[in-house]
């Protein structure tokens, strides 16, 4: 279900869903891609040191390069290991009501059994996928807030739930995905 309304000083869209393991995944996907070609080489920085500490203890570079691929193996099966954790735990609250306003009230979000919202300057940015819209903690830590599906939007919503965002938020993507 979608809702939008407009009024002189604002516009509101409500998503209703219920988020599963694709859904986070994507997200987390998104997040990080944020991180720009100096994150993702400081995130090869801990495989690197493992690799060399293993090479130099070991004195086998066939070892040392086991090392540094199942540590790169790690880190992309952690991605799939945080999006079922953060499905099994979204599962128990139901399905989100989410309101986009863009007014000061911002984002608000709620489930079966909580609500919260959260002040435009709370958030950090956005991320948009081919699947929906990330939401970032601030900078420098970019973190996923919330993650909004495209799924729950008809195109006319996108494109207002997408207008609010790049008035209030910073996009996080070097460029939005092609439909």
């Amino acid at each position: 279900m979608t809702e939008v309304r407009s009024a002189a000083e604002s516009t509101v869209v409500e998503l209703s869903y219920a988020l599963g393991r694709p859904d986070w995944s994507d997200a987390f996907r998104a997040r990080g891609k944020t991180r720009g070609i100096k994150g993702r080489l400081r995130t090869l920085l801990v495989p690197v040191l493992f690799a060399v500490s293993v090479w130099l203890f070991s004195d086998s570079l066939s070892a040392a390069a086991c090392a540094f691929v199942g540590c790169l193996l790690g880190l992309v099966a952690r991605t799939g290991v945080l999006a079922a954790k953060h499905a099994k735990a979204g599962a128990t609250t139901g399905p989100w009501t989410v309101t986009v306003s863009d007014s000061d009230d911002a984002v608000r979000f709620a489930g079966a059994h909580m609500e919260t919202r959260r002040g435009w300057p709370s958030l950090g940015g956005y991320v948009e996928t081919a699947a929906g819209f990330v939401l970032l903690s601030p900078a420098p830590h970019l973190l996923v807030v919330h993650y909004l599906p495209k799924r729950s939007l008809g195109r006319d919503d996108t494109d207002r739930l997408r207008g609010i965002l790049d008035r209030r938020l910073p996009r996080r993507a070097a460029r939005p995905p092609q439909h």
